[in-house]
């Protein structure tokens, strides 16, 4: 075994997978850090996918993983490949729960959970408009599938 790129991970530390949009300036991004920092000095693993951006260097230098993926769309075909993306990190990075931050990255989030059979939490940051006539609730619903579902006061 190449010592450079192969990692041998002890199989009884729990890793945790944080999805949402991007890691830019804000709240939720501030809480993925503060979590990921939590996790990883309580001896976890954590590990959050997002399309990027300037809190990803924070996340590393707490000893977190970032993988890049496109989750800040919401075309139900990149959610679909999302999906499929999420389950095969869910299955090789041997991911205990999955923690989704905002809606879109929560339909992909939860599809690919489900089908690895791993818990699914939410975090909702704020209150989502129900959008004209209501539509936006069917949208809105995939944050209520966690199990539990967190709400920031």
């Amino acid at each position: 075994m190449d010592s450079n790129t192969d990692i041998v991970r002890d199989p009884n530390v729990k890793t945790i997978l944080q999805v949402l949009p991007a890691m830019s300036v804000g709240g939720v991004e501030r809480g993925t850090v503060e979590v990921a920092q939590a996790l990883v000095r309580s001896g976890w693993r954590s590990i959050v996918a997002s399309a990027g951006g300037q809190f990803v260097r924070e996340l590393e230098k707490c000893g977190a993983e970032h993988i890049e993926l496109p989750l800040q769309t919401k075309s139900p075909l990149a959610i679909r490949r999302n999906s499929h993306a999420l389950a095969e990190i869910i299955s090789d990075e041997k991911i205990s729960l999955v923690h989704a931050r905002s809606r879109a990255p929560a339909w992909s989030a939860h599809a690919a959970a489900q089908k690895a059979n791993v818990p699914f939490v939410t975090t909702f940051h704020g209150y989502y408009g129900t959008g004209v006539f209501g539509l936006k609730k069917i949208w809105n619903r995939i944050m209520s599938k966690g199990r539990p579902e967190i709400a920031i006061s």
